[in-house]
């Protein structure tokens, strides 16, 4: 890739939409873009859908909530972000503390709870699948 706008943004692998210099890496950079692309597209196909990382509506008007003033460049990052959350796609590092507990700030609303583990991954693909069918049980991911 010679620049960021020459770049797919369903298929932009976390380091290089966080990192504006990130493409610009060595050859074995590039080759982890290729294969988070290639992984992306499996999602896709799993799913039905070239829609893999949407968030729903409710947590779309949950996140505007707090995103006020944000340009839609930056609003979209953040969907994109949450969406990642939700599939266990997750920075290494992050402590446990800051994943979701279901907790709800005192007297609001908070964002729909997620957890990581592969029945919640297994949920995730069965409600984004347009069908709603997803797979018939763990082991057939």
């Amino acid at each position: 890739m010679a620049d960021i706008s020459g770049q797919t943004f369903e298929y932009t692998p976390p380091e290089a939409l966080l990192n504006s210099s990130w493409f610009q890496g060595s050859r074995s950079a590039r080759l982890k873009y290729d294969i988070w692309s290639v992984g992306v597209v499996m999602l896709e196909l799993m799913m039905g859908s070239p829609h893999v990382f949407q968030i729903s509506d409710r947590t779309r008007i949950l996140l505007d909530r707090h995103l006020g003033g944000w340009s839609e460049q930056t609003k979209e990052l953040a969907y994109k972000l949450r969406s990642y959350m939700e599939l266990c796609i997750l920075v290494p590092g992050i402590s446990s503390q800051h994943h979701g507990s279901g907790s709800l700030e005192q007297g609001e609303f908070g964002l729909a709870s997620w957890k990581c583990s592969e029945e919640s991954f297994a949920h995730q693909v069965k409600i984004r699948d347009p069908l709603k069918i997803g797979f018939p049980n763990l082991w057939a991911l």
